[in-house]
């Protein structure tokens, strides 16, 4: 069996979007994908775990471990070493219409998330113009949205390098609503874009 390890939240939106992303990957895989999450006290015995982090923190380097040594699972790569994967993936689907245009990265934080700036920086050259910003660290999304504005960019779309929607989300909607810039998108959480499901299946994929 394999499961998909999130982290959970007190919003039941959060389980939900997980769950449907389990049932999503199991039809692709043709086989039984379960979900759960670091408040569990044990994981199903000898499944093979995918933990769904895009960080390396102490959740990632101490919590997970724990729990799947103690209930005799197997541990996969986190998704958080699919970086160059998933900032493709952010970048085609931003750049479907056009290449001009202005992205804003919002990252929950930086230190960490080394791996994901890294690539995300790679790529850059995809796009008009592109930044990072933390939505708990600096540069803030308000402080680069401010530098921007006095640059003359009237238009701004922003990617939130979130797995999934929630209290951490409308935190950024809330920064992007105080903003000075009047044209910004707000694109889906990473979970939403085309292709996250099969690039999740093919991370549960033996040969992979």
């Amino acid at each position: 069996m394999n499961i998909l390890l999130a982290h959970g939240s007190p919003n039941t939106a959060h389980a939900e979007q997980v769950n449907g992303l389990a049932y999503t990957v199991s039809n692709l895989l043709e086989e039984e994908v379960g979900s759960a999450f670091l408040s569990d006290e044990r994981l199903p015995a000898g499944a093979r775990v995918l933990p769904l982090f895009l960080g390396a923190g102490k959740h990632l380097t101490e919590d997970v471990p724990k729990l799947v040594e103690v209930s005799g699972c197997t541990l996969l790569p986190s998704l958080n070493e699919h970086a160059e994967q998933l900032a493709a993936m952010a970048y085609d689907q931003m750049t479907r219409e056009s290449k001009r245009i202005n992205v804003l990265f919002a990252l929950y934080r930086f230190a960490g998330f080394e791996a994901l700036a890294a690539a995300i920086h790679s790529m850059n050259k995809r796009c008009s113009k592109v930044a990072m910003a933390s939505m708990h660290s600096e540069p803030s999304l308000n402080a680069v949205l401010q530098l921007w504005h006095q640059d003359g960019i009237t238009q701004v779309t922003v990617q939130p390098m979130l797995l999934f929607g929630g209290h951490t989300l409308a935190r950024v909607q809330s920064m992007i609503d105080s903003a000075p810039i009047n044209n910004i998108s707000l694109v889906p959480v990473l979970s939403e874009h085309d292709g996250f499901a099969a690039l999740i299946a093919d991370c549960l994929r033996p040969d992979q």
